[in-house]
Protein backbone atom coordinates (compact mmCIF):
# COMPACT_ATOMS: atom_id res chain seq x y z
CA UNK A 1 0.00 0.00 0.00
CA UNK A 2 1.51 2.67 -1.03
CA UNK A 3 1.31 6.34 1.28
CA UNK A 4 2.77 9.80 1.59
CA UNK A 5 2.12 11.56 4.52
CA UNK A 6 1.11 15.05 3.91
CA UNK A 7 4.10 18.32 5.08
CA UNK A 8 2.95 19.65 7.89
CA UNK A 9 6.09 21.96 8.62
CA UNK A 10 5.50 26.06 7.56
CA UNK A 11 8.57 25.85 5.15
CA UNK A 12 6.37 23.49 3.02
CA UNK A 13 3.40 25.40 2.95
CA UNK A 14 2.68 28.12 -0.05
CA UNK A 15 2.88 31.29 1.64
CA UNK A 16 3.28 34.24 -0.11
CA UNK A 17 5.67 36.48 0.98
CA UNK A 18 3.95 40.09 2.42
CA UNK A 19 4.52 43.27 0.41
CA UNK A 20 4.81 46.75 2.04
CA UNK A 21 1.58 48.91 1.55
CA UNK A 22 -0.75 45.92 1.06
CA UNK A 23 -3.84 46.50 3.67
CA UNK A 24 -4.11 44.41 6.58
CA UNK A 25 -6.79 43.01 7.88
CA UNK A 26 -6.62 42.11 11.89
CA UNK A 27 -8.22 38.95 12.66
CA UNK A 28 -7.95 39.91 16.16
CA UNK A 29 -10.50 42.83 15.39
CA UNK A 30 -12.46 40.78 13.18
CA UNK A 31 -12.54 37.92 16.15
CA UNK A 32 -13.97 40.32 18.39
CA UNK A 33 -16.35 42.23 16.28
CA UNK A 34 -17.99 38.46 15.15
CA UNK A 35 -17.65 37.16 19.14
CA UNK A 36 -19.71 40.17 20.00
CA UNK A 37 -22.70 39.54 16.73
CA UNK A 38 -22.77 35.92 18.43
CA UNK A 39 -23.19 36.98 21.74
CA UNK A 40 -26.23 38.86 20.12
CA UNK A 41 -27.54 35.68 18.32
CA UNK A 42 -27.95 33.55 21.80
CA UNK A 43 -31.18 32.93 23.08
CA UNK A 44 -31.32 34.70 26.88
CA UNK A 45 -34.56 32.24 27.74
CA UNK A 46 -32.71 29.36 26.79
CA UNK A 47 -29.96 26.59 27.13
CA UNK A 48 -26.57 27.90 26.67
CA UNK A 49 -25.70 27.56 22.97
CA UNK A 50 -29.21 28.09 21.91
CA UNK A 51 -28.06 30.48 18.89
CA UNK A 52 -30.56 32.18 16.60
CA UNK A 53 -30.69 31.97 12.67
CA UNK A 54 -29.83 35.91 12.99
CA UNK A 55 -31.39 38.71 15.22
CA UNK A 56 -34.80 38.50 16.12
CA UNK A 57 -35.17 34.74 14.73
CA UNK A 58 -35.76 31.60 16.51
CA UNK A 59 -32.84 29.61 17.76
CA UNK A 60 -32.54 26.70 15.77
CA UNK A 61 -30.05 23.38 15.08
CA UNK A 62 -27.93 24.48 12.40
CA UNK A 63 -27.00 27.48 13.85
CA UNK A 64 -25.73 25.82 16.97
CA UNK A 65 -23.69 24.00 15.16
CA UNK A 66 -22.16 26.72 13.04
CA UNK A 67 -21.33 28.77 16.17
CA UNK A 68 -19.46 25.89 17.65
CA UNK A 69 -17.38 25.74 14.76
CA UNK A 70 -16.98 29.19 14.24
CA UNK A 71 -15.41 29.99 17.93
CA UNK A 72 -13.36 26.44 17.30
CA UNK A 73 -11.94 28.03 13.67
CA UNK A 74 -10.91 31.56 15.17
CA UNK A 75 -8.78 29.85 18.06
CA UNK A 76 -11.43 29.19 20.86
CA UNK A 77 -10.94 25.79 22.69
CA UNK A 78 -14.14 25.64 23.92
CA UNK A 79 -13.40 22.54 26.25
CA UNK A 80 -11.60 25.22 28.48
CA UNK A 81 -13.28 28.22 27.97
CA UNK A 82 -17.06 27.31 28.68
CA UNK A 83 -18.16 25.99 31.96
CA UNK A 84 -19.14 22.21 32.62
CA UNK A 85 -22.30 23.30 32.81
CA UNK A 86 -22.48 25.48 29.54
CA UNK A 87 -21.26 22.72 27.45
CA UNK A 88 -23.50 20.11 29.12
CA UNK A 89 -26.82 22.82 28.18
CA UNK A 90 -25.22 23.25 24.77
CA UNK A 91 -24.65 19.63 23.83
CA UNK A 92 -28.41 18.82 25.21
CA UNK A 93 -29.19 21.42 23.04
CA UNK A 94 -27.69 20.46 19.72
CA UNK A 95 -29.30 16.74 20.86
CA UNK A 96 -33.07 18.07 21.37
CA UNK A 97 -32.94 18.13 17.38
CA UNK A 98 -32.07 14.37 16.98
CA UNK A 99 -35.06 12.85 15.73
CA UNK A 100 -37.00 10.77 18.60
CA UNK A 101 -39.34 9.10 16.88
CA UNK A 102 -36.75 7.38 13.85
CA UNK A 103 -34.00 6.81 16.71
CA UNK A 104 -31.47 6.39 13.31
CA UNK A 105 -29.00 8.68 14.38
CA UNK A 106 -30.70 11.28 12.37
CA UNK A 107 -31.39 15.24 13.14
CA UNK A 108 -33.93 17.80 12.38
CA UNK A 109 -34.59 21.14 11.37
CA UNK A 110 -31.84 20.89 8.97
CA UNK A 111 -31.60 23.90 7.26
CA UNK A 112 -32.46 22.26 3.70
CA UNK A 113 -29.17 19.98 4.01
CA UNK A 114 -30.00 16.14 3.93
CA UNK A 115 -29.96 14.10 7.58
CA UNK A 116 -26.02 13.13 6.51
CA UNK A 117 -24.70 16.64 5.98
CA UNK A 118 -26.09 17.40 8.98
CA UNK A 119 -24.70 14.35 10.80
CA UNK A 120 -21.53 15.81 9.55
CA UNK A 121 -22.47 19.21 11.02
CA UNK A 122 -23.09 17.95 14.57
CA UNK A 123 -20.15 15.72 14.88
CA UNK A 124 -17.97 18.72 14.23
CA UNK A 125 -19.51 20.29 16.91
CA UNK A 126 -19.98 17.67 19.27
CA UNK A 127 -16.94 17.27 18.68
CA UNK A 128 -15.43 20.44 19.98
CA UNK A 129 -18.09 20.48 22.57
CA UNK A 130 -17.04 17.34 24.34
CA UNK A 131 -20.45 15.80 23.73
CA UNK A 132 -21.67 12.61 22.34
CA UNK A 133 -24.65 11.78 19.51
CA UNK A 134 -28.07 11.06 21.01
CA UNK A 135 -28.93 7.85 19.71
CA UNK A 136 -26.71 5.14 17.52
CA UNK A 137 -26.03 6.18 14.06
CA UNK A 138 -27.67 4.19 11.78
CA UNK A 139 -27.58 6.40 8.57
CA UNK A 140 -24.29 4.20 7.57
CA UNK A 141 -26.10 1.19 6.75
CA UNK A 142 -26.41 1.97 3.10
CA UNK A 143 -22.51 1.48 2.59
CA UNK A 144 -20.91 0.37 6.07
CA UNK A 145 -19.38 -2.66 4.44
CA UNK A 146 -16.68 -3.20 1.79
CA UNK A 147 -19.19 -4.69 -1.08
CA UNK A 148 -21.91 -1.63 -0.51
CA UNK A 149 -19.06 1.07 -0.99
CA UNK A 150 -19.37 0.76 -4.90
CA UNK A 151 -22.57 0.61 -5.32
CA UNK A 152 -23.36 3.47 -3.21
CA UNK A 153 -20.59 5.74 -4.67
CA UNK A 154 -22.19 5.08 -8.09
CA UNK A 155 -25.44 6.53 -6.81
CA UNK A 156 -24.15 10.03 -6.18
CA UNK A 157 -24.77 12.47 -8.70
CA UNK A 158 -21.66 13.56 -10.11
CA UNK A 159 -22.77 15.83 -12.22
CA UNK A 160 -24.20 18.25 -9.63
CA UNK A 161 -21.50 16.63 -7.06
CA UNK A 162 -21.53 20.04 -5.07
CA UNK A 163 -24.46 19.66 -3.03
CA UNK A 164 -24.37 15.32 -3.56
CA UNK A 165 -20.79 15.40 -2.11
CA UNK A 166 -22.49 16.46 1.00
CA UNK A 167 -23.57 13.08 1.61
CA UNK A 168 -19.63 11.85 1.04
CA UNK A 169 -18.81 14.07 3.53
CA UNK A 170 -21.53 13.60 6.34
CA UNK A 171 -21.46 10.12 5.60
CA UNK A 172 -18.40 8.26 4.14
CA UNK A 173 -15.99 10.34 5.48
CA UNK A 174 -17.68 10.65 8.82
CA UNK A 175 -17.66 6.60 8.96
CA UNK A 176 -14.10 6.57 7.82
CA UNK A 177 -13.47 8.00 11.12
CA UNK A 178 -15.62 5.60 13.23
CA UNK A 179 -14.83 2.74 15.61
CA UNK A 180 -16.89 0.71 13.47
CA UNK A 181 -14.89 1.32 10.23
CA UNK A 182 -12.49 -1.47 9.18
CA UNK A 183 -9.32 -0.83 7.25
CA UNK A 184 -11.27 -2.66 4.36
CA UNK A 185 -13.59 -0.27 3.91
CA UNK A 186 -11.71 2.65 3.59
CA UNK A 187 -9.19 0.63 1.17
CA UNK A 188 -12.53 -0.14 -0.92
CA UNK A 189 -12.98 3.27 -0.96
CA UNK A 190 -10.01 4.73 -1.92
CA UNK A 191 -9.88 2.13 -4.50
CA UNK A 192 -13.00 3.24 -6.13
CA UNK A 193 -12.05 6.92 -5.84
CA UNK A 194 -8.37 6.66 -7.32
CA UNK A 195 -9.64 4.83 -9.92
CA UNK A 196 -12.45 7.09 -10.96
CA UNK A 197 -10.57 10.51 -10.57
CA UNK A 198 -9.92 12.33 -13.73
CA UNK A 199 -5.81 12.25 -14.38
CA UNK A 200 -6.35 15.17 -16.54
CA UNK A 201 -7.76 17.64 -14.33
CA UNK A 202 -7.81 16.76 -10.87
CA UNK A 203 -11.57 16.60 -10.53
CA UNK A 204 -13.77 13.86 -10.02
CA UNK A 205 -15.52 12.01 -11.67
CA UNK A 206 -13.86 11.09 -14.49
CA UNK A 207 -16.01 10.49 -17.99
CA UNK A 208 -19.30 12.69 -16.18
CA UNK A 209 -19.72 16.20 -17.68
CA UNK A 210 -20.45 18.64 -14.45
CA UNK A 211 -23.62 20.36 -14.97
CA UNK A 212 -21.91 23.89 -14.75
CA UNK A 213 -18.37 25.20 -13.98
CA UNK A 214 -18.95 25.43 -9.64
CA UNK A 215 -19.55 21.22 -9.33
CA UNK A 216 -16.14 19.99 -9.49
CA UNK A 217 -14.71 22.26 -7.22
CA UNK A 218 -17.48 22.30 -4.67
CA UNK A 219 -17.48 18.74 -4.86
CA UNK A 220 -13.69 17.81 -4.72
CA UNK A 221 -13.72 19.50 -1.36
CA UNK A 222 -16.43 17.53 0.41
CA UNK A 223 -13.75 14.38 -0.60
CA UNK A 224 -10.14 15.74 -0.22
CA UNK A 225 -10.35 16.12 3.89
CA UNK A 226 -10.63 12.05 3.91
CA UNK A 227 -7.42 11.61 2.04
CA UNK A 228 -5.81 14.58 4.15
CA UNK A 229 -7.28 13.15 7.59
CA UNK A 230 -6.13 9.68 6.71
CA UNK A 231 -2.80 10.84 5.45
CA UNK A 232 -3.36 9.49 1.62
CA UNK A 233 -1.60 9.89 -1.37
CA UNK A 234 -4.05 11.98 -3.85
CA UNK A 235 -3.13 11.02 -7.14
CA UNK A 236 -2.85 14.71 -9.58
CA UNK A 237 -2.59 17.34 -6.85
CA UNK A 238 -0.46 19.42 -9.41
CA UNK A 239 -3.77 18.92 -12.15
CA UNK A 240 -5.96 19.99 -9.15
CA UNK A 241 -4.38 23.12 -8.74
CA UNK A 242 -4.14 23.64 -12.31
CA UNK A 243 -7.90 23.32 -12.36
CA UNK A 244 -8.74 25.39 -9.15
CA UNK A 245 -6.25 28.25 -10.93
CA UNK A 246 -7.92 27.83 -14.14
CA UNK A 247 -11.58 28.28 -12.63
CA UNK A 248 -10.46 31.88 -10.73
CA UNK A 249 -12.44 34.78 -12.41
CA UNK A 250 -11.14 38.04 -13.24
CA UNK A 251 -12.38 39.58 -10.24
CA UNK A 252 -10.50 37.26 -8.00
CA UNK A 253 -13.31 35.38 -7.32
CA UNK A 254 -14.79 30.75 -7.80
CA UNK A 255 -18.09 31.47 -7.85
CA UNK A 256 -20.02 33.07 -10.77
CA UNK A 257 -22.43 35.15 -9.37
CA UNK A 258 -23.68 38.80 -8.87
CA UNK A 259 -24.14 38.41 -5.30
CA UNK A 260 -21.64 41.13 -3.17
CA UNK A 261 -21.07 38.18 -0.88
CA UNK A 262 -17.45 37.87 -1.81
CA UNK A 263 -16.90 34.90 1.30
CA UNK A 264 -19.36 31.72 -0.04
CA UNK A 265 -18.06 28.55 0.35
CA UNK A 266 -16.86 27.93 -3.36
CA UNK A 267 -14.36 30.47 -2.04
CA UNK A 268 -13.69 28.47 0.96
CA UNK A 269 -13.47 25.75 -1.18
CA UNK A 270 -10.51 27.32 -3.53
CA UNK A 271 -8.62 28.40 -1.00
CA UNK A 272 -8.79 24.66 0.71
CA UNK A 273 -7.93 22.79 -2.56
CA UNK A 274 -4.56 25.02 -3.10
CA UNK A 275 -4.07 24.54 0.73
CA UNK A 276 -4.41 20.33 0.35
CA UNK A 277 -2.25 20.16 -3.03
CA UNK A 278 0.59 22.61 -1.75
CA UNK A 279 0.82 20.21 1.17
CA UNK A 280 1.96 17.58 -1.35
CA UNK A 281 3.88 19.82 -3.54
CA UNK A 282 4.56 23.11 -2.03
CA UNK A 283 7.20 23.97 -4.83
CA UNK A 284 4.19 23.82 -7.43
CA UNK A 285 3.35 26.98 -9.80
CA UNK A 286 4.30 28.59 -5.80
CA UNK A 287 3.95 31.93 -7.70
CA UNK A 288 0.78 31.73 -9.69
CA UNK A 289 -1.00 30.37 -6.09
CA UNK A 290 0.53 33.57 -4.62
CA UNK A 291 -1.31 35.62 -7.02
CA UNK A 292 -4.47 34.07 -6.79
CA UNK A 293 -4.74 33.86 -3.15
CA UNK A 294 -3.49 37.64 -3.09
CA UNK A 295 -5.95 39.10 -5.50
CA UNK A 296 -8.67 37.24 -3.96
CA UNK A 297 -7.34 38.43 -0.49
CA UNK A 298 -7.61 42.03 -1.78
CA UNK A 299 -11.58 41.84 -2.48
CA UNK A 300 -12.01 40.32 0.97
CA UNK A 301 -10.22 43.30 2.69
CA UNK A 302 -12.93 45.58 0.10
CA UNK A 303 -15.65 43.77 1.42
CA UNK A 304 -15.41 43.65 5.28
CA UNK A 305 -14.77 47.14 5.29
CA UNK A 306 -17.76 47.86 3.32
CA UNK A 307 -20.25 45.32 4.18
CA UNK A 308 -19.17 43.53 7.08
CA UNK A 309 -23.02 44.27 8.45
CA UNK A 310 -24.80 42.56 5.68
CA UNK A 311 -22.62 39.64 6.00
CA UNK A 312 -22.97 39.17 9.59
CA UNK A 313 -26.96 39.41 9.46
CA UNK A 314 -26.87 36.49 7.14
CA UNK A 315 -27.63 32.83 8.65
CA UNK A 316 -24.98 31.50 10.85
CA UNK A 317 -23.89 28.88 8.36
CA UNK A 318 -22.83 31.19 5.71
CA UNK A 319 -20.94 33.50 8.18
CA UNK A 320 -19.11 30.23 9.01
CA UNK A 321 -18.29 30.32 5.81
CA UNK A 322 -16.85 33.75 5.93
CA UNK A 323 -14.59 32.83 9.57
CA UNK A 324 -13.26 29.66 7.59
CA UNK A 325 -11.68 31.95 4.90
CA UNK A 326 -10.04 34.00 7.02
CA UNK A 327 -8.47 31.14 8.59
CA UNK A 328 -7.22 30.00 5.09
CA UNK A 329 -6.50 33.72 4.19
CA UNK A 330 -4.32 33.91 7.58
CA UNK A 331 -2.80 30.73 6.06
CA UNK A 332 -1.54 31.97 2.70
CA UNK A 333 -0.88 35.29 4.02
CA UNK A 334 -0.34 35.17 7.83
CA UNK A 335 1.15 38.88 8.15
CA UNK A 336 -1.96 40.54 6.28
CA UNK A 337 -3.95 38.74 8.41
CA UNK A 338 -2.57 38.31 11.89
CA UNK A 339 -3.54 37.58 15.16
CA UNK A 340 -2.71 36.51 18.56
CA UNK A 341 -3.99 33.24 17.75
CA UNK A 342 -3.85 30.67 15.04
CA UNK A 343 -7.28 30.43 13.08
CA UNK A 344 -8.15 26.84 11.00
CA UNK A 345 -11.07 25.99 8.60
CA UNK A 346 -13.70 23.61 8.74
CA UNK A 347 -12.02 21.33 6.00
CA UNK A 348 -8.25 20.52 7.71
CA UNK A 349 -9.32 20.47 11.25
CA UNK A 350 -9.38 17.04 12.27
CA UNK A 351 -11.04 18.09 15.81
CA UNK A 352 -14.26 18.20 13.50
CA UNK A 353 -14.27 15.45 12.52
CA UNK A 354 -13.57 13.07 15.88
CA UNK A 355 -16.57 10.61 14.76
CA UNK A 356 -15.07 7.85 17.46
CA UNK A 357 -15.35 10.42 20.37
CA UNK A 358 -19.28 11.30 19.34
CA UNK A 359 -20.66 8.26 18.26
CA UNK A 360 -22.75 5.99 20.68
CA UNK A 361 -22.52 2.34 19.48
CA UNK A 362 -25.45 0.43 20.04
Amino acid sequence: MQRRTFLLSTAGLAVPAFFPGRRKVSLTAVRQTIGQHLERLLDPSGPYGSYRGGVGKRPDFYAACDVAQMRAVMGEDLKTSLTERQRTEWVGHLNSFANRYRRDGSYEDTFGHSPLHANGMVIGALGVLGGKQAFPNRLYEPFDTPEKVAPWLETIDWAAQWTASHLFWGGMHCFSLSRRCTDAWREAVFAWLDAHLDKRTGWWRRGVPHADRHQPLGGSVHILPMYEHHGRTFRYPERLVDSVLALQLPNGRWLQTTDVNRMSYLELDALYALKFAGRQLPHYRRDAVQRAVSHYAEGVVDYWQIHRDALLALHPHYLLAAVGTFGLLQHFLPEQFPDTRPWSDIFSDRRFYQTSAVEVLG
